[in-house]
């Protein structure tokens, strides 16, 4: 299965910069940061290639194969997708963010893609593999022995065992071709190796007739190694040097218990299933009655590990030979799971980089702020770490802007924040570095819909390739060939309801749109004709589009009616942004009439005077201003009836506002009296 998914990978991601890479090509930190997030049973050797979905590869979503499964970040609680006996795959008609997987045993099972089809177009691949192998496999077993074939498929052969074979066989195969320059053996069109009761055998060099080969002993190979199970054990085929030597007598034991492997006519089948009962883990070597192994392996002066998918190191090769690879593995040092991992470049300890960023030098900066925020060779500070992420962001350094852009993105260390998220990726986008233009150009196309704008991101692709960048071009291609794939899909899910809630599903369906663009206008006629059929939903979602404008022209006003339509069935939200609407409503209306009455006070309206003066203490229209308040009060009681003056007794007496003054008090009320005596 590795090689079927190196070979999907290699033969697709150059069609897609966005898509998977091989494990082999990536660094370990984004396999470990992957793993860490939705895959943690998976050894980081066991990963063949990954999608990373996000914007600047923080590996907290994605897709990640390894050799037997696809582990996805948006299911983490359920199982991952088992790739052995996957059958077909394709794209949900209604919904391209999903795709049915079937299985050869009739199981289906949907996965949630979301825009990310290269998902689709690799299992595609992968099952053509899988297939185009199994088919070349029979006809190879029907040309070299037709009565054995027809025996075997008659046998009840477990499938794990059957996926060995193939997988062996697909390596034999690779290796052969890269034996046959070095040891002249005719490895094309190989056959199955002789089984003892066949009496046949495989000519080690050049070629031999039926009538050479009649005559002949068939040769036996005392050390040949038949199928290791899938248990994890390597076995290693030595030859012997001299046939005739080694060559057993009847009956005696071919070799030392720990290194038998018996062939399918030497062993007891009870026998076979004692041993497999009693035997621990790590030591079962499954017999040919379950195996059914259909080649022995026959390579001279080699080891037939050699040059083997890494998958298989750990299962062909001696007993004896065989070491603990994990007990080197964990002397890696790894980062805590709860943080992000971290590739520095060089081990330098932490005062040094921190004196270098304190002296100005950006990279300093952005390495110090990586080294606070997992703590390596200093205590983990994350807030401090963001300071210098922002230093660093201020000093034009393109890492770092792209760090703030994920963390307004996804809302780490600082509040989510999409605005200013695109804010520093377009900054990043601006200094002309590559890095910056991609991830900017990736959030337009693949961003969240508040942000997702895909013609601008394709625009800023199609300037890269005017500046030269072959990539870009590659890019727009892929994006171009995935929008039109998932158009067709949006296409074919387009009805013509007659009920309400068909017009406000449809409404939804146009809303949501094909993951590159949403059909607004459309959306809105639907939500239309379904709130005139008085759903209550469809009323709502038409409330919204008044109010963003969205495929309709913007109306406060109609947005109300149809709020206050929705709200009136006592709908939550069309209650709650009625509400909000009409707050906002009483302070334009307040505003308004705030600078109506201003305009009209400094012309010397005494009545207009008091009414701003009013206003600037209740804030109402305007900014809370006391002073001015009172200073408006002032001249309106120096030509009104004397109601300004009142006022101000009032405020001076009660000490609410201002200060309580006494004396002040009985100043204005006299005024305010006198005037109204006169």
């Amino acid at each position: 299965m590795r090689q079927w998914i190196e070979y999907a990978v290699e033969n697709y991601r150059s069609k897609n910069s966005f898509g998977f890479q091989l494990a082999k090509d990536l660094k370990p930190r984004q396999i470990d940061m992957a793993i860490d997030q939705y895959a943690r049973i998976v050894k980081p050797e066991e990963v063949v290639a990954l999608l990373d979905t996000t914007l600047v590869k923080s590996g907290k979503s994605g897709f990640l194969l390894t050799d037997r499964y696809l582990y996805s970040s948006n299911e983490k609680e359920e199982a991952p997708v088992e790739l052995m006996y996957l059958k077909s795959v394709s794209v949900r008609e209604e919904n391209n963010s999903y795709c049915v997987l079937e299985y050869e045993d009739g199981r289906k099972r949907e996965l949630y893609v979301s825009v990310f089809l290269d998902v689709v177009d690799i299992l595609e691949i992968i099952i053509s593999q899988k297939e185009s192998r199994e088919t070349e496999g029979e006809k190879k077993s029907v040309k070299s022995d037709p009565e054995g074939s027809a025996k075997e498929q008659t046998r009840e052969v477990r499938p794990e065992v059957l996926e060995l074979e193939r997988r062996v066989d697909t390596s034999l195969d690779v290796i052969g071709e890269e034996k046959k320059k070095d040891t002249g053996r005719n490895v094309e069109g190989r056959e199955p190796a002789a089984r003892k009761s066949s009496g046949t055998a495989v000519a080690e060099k050049g070629e031999e007739t039926e009538s050479e080969t009649a005559g002949k002993e068939p040769k036996t190979e005392p050390e040949a190694v038949s199928k290791a199970a899938e248990s994890g054990l390597n076995l290693k085929a030595e030859q012997n040097t001299s046939e005739k030597e080694n060559e057993p007598e009847p009956g005696s034991p071919i070799a030392e218990p720990e290194q038998i492997i018996e062939s399918p006519e030497t062993a007891e089948p009870e026998q076979v299933k004692e041993n497999l009962e009693t035997a621990e883990p790590e030591q079962i070597i499954e017999s040919p009655e379950t195996a059914e192994p259909k080649h022995s392996i026959e390579l001279a002066d080699s080891e037939l590990s050699d040059g083997l998918p890494k998958e298989l190191s750990l299962e062909i090769v001696a007993l004896d030979d065989v070491e603990d690879e994990d007990s080197e593995e964990s002397d890696e040092p790894f980062w805590d799971t709860d943080t992000l991992r971290t590739e520095l470049d060089v081990q330098e300890p932490y005062e040094q980089v921190l004196e270098k960023a304190e002296a100005g030098d950006e990279a300093a900066m952005y390495k110090a702020a990586e080294m606070l925020y997992v703590g390596y060779g200093t205590l983990q500070d994350r807030k401090e770490a963001l300071r210098w992420f922002r230093e660093s962001a201020k000093a034009a350094y393109v890492p770092a802007m792209l760090k703030l852009m994920q963390f307004y993105n996804d809302g780490e260390l600082v509040k989510k924040n999409l605005t200013l998220s695109m804010s520093w990726g377009k900054k990043a986008a601006a200094t002309g570095e590559p890095e910056g233009q991609y991830a900017l150009a990736k959030a337009y196309i693949y961003g969240e819909p508040e942000i997702q704008d895909t013609d601008k991101g394709l625009k800023l692709l199609v300037d890269m390739v005017q500046q030269g960048d072959a990539a870009a071009e590659d890019m727009i291609q892929e994006v171009h060939r995935k929008m039109r794939k998932a158009k067709e899909s949006f296409d074919q899910g387009i009805r013509n309801p007659s009920t309400a809630s068909g017009y406000y599903e449809m409404g939804m369906y146009c809303k949501e749109g094909d993951g590159y663009h949403r059909y607004l206008k459309e959306a809105a006629e639907y939500f239309r004709k379904a709130a005139e059929k008085e759903h209550i939903q469809a009323q709502y979602q038409l409330a919204l589009a008044y109010y963003t404008g969205a495929g309709v022209k913007k109306d406060e006003a109609e947005s109300i009616r149809w709020l206050e339509k929705a709200a009136a069935k006592s709908h939550k939200e069309a209650g709650e942004l009625l509400a909000e609407l009409r707050e906002k409503q009483r302070i334009k209306q307040e505003k308004t009439e705030f600078k109506n009455h201003l305009r009209q006070a400094e012309k010397g309206d005494a009545y207009a005077q008091s009414k701003v003066a009013g206003m600037y203490l209740r804030g109402t229209g305007v900014k809370k201003d006391i002073k001015k308040g009172i200073e408006w009060y002032e001249k309106a009681s120096e030509t009104d009836e004397g109601y300004a003056a009142r006022q101000l007794a009032k405020l001076y007496a009660e000490g609410d506002i201002i200060p309580a003054d006494p004396e002040r008090a009985a100043y204005w009320r006299m005024v305010g009296g006198i005037l109204d005596d006169l």
